[in-house]
């Protein structure tokens, strides 16, 4: 349901260990957290437009048993976004519905994989219908992927001018 995005910038080592001199590593840190929060944003609003959403709330969520459980909200504006973490000077930023998400949204998670029409065994055996596979993750991720390259990049430039002086580009 999510996808990883991965960037590495070759030829920079130079440039990256003066930067590391003259800036603090909590400062890059942020520089590398702003990146990717903005980069999460702009994958949900990616999503969010091209997810279905239905006319009527009112109709919306899993029924069970006669009765169908409402959502607050529709999922286009429930898209969940993890805080992000850290590693090895890398940070790293999940959207979407894990699996284990059983939050009044959690139905929008087969949007991804898909759903084929089966008989619940615990469920009485009542029909579960399909579900069409939309793969909206997965799709983004290249946007995304290229969104926060153009954002690093402007970033890092930023940091560079304050670094080197804006006469060294």
């Amino acid at each position: 349901m999510a996808s990883s995005i991965y960037m590495s910038f070759e030829g920079l080592e130079e440039i990256k260990k003066k930067l590391w001199e003259a800036s603090s590593e909590e400062s890059l840190k942020q520089i590398n957290q702003k990146i990717i929060k903005a980069g999460q944003e702009h994958g949900k609003s990616i999503i969010a437009r091209k997810m279905p959403k239905s006319d009527n709330l009112e109709k919306s969520g899993p029924k069970r048993g006669g009765f169908r459980t409402v959502p607050g909200q529709h999922s286009i504006d429930a898209i969940p976004v993890d805080g992000l973490k850290s590693s090895n000077d890398q940070v790293f930023g999940f959207i979407g519905w894990r699996p284990a998400n059983n939050d009044e949204n959690f139905y929008a998670k087969f949007f991804e994989e898909g759903v084929d029409q089966h008989f619940a065994e615990k469920n009485h055996e009542r029909p579960v219908p399909s579900v069409r596979k939309l793969g909206l993750f997965g799709k983004a991720s290249k946007e995304v992927a290229s969104f926060i390259s153009e954002m690093g990049l402007v970033e890092y430039q930023k940091k560079l001018e304050e670094v080197f002086g804006s006469d060294h580009q």
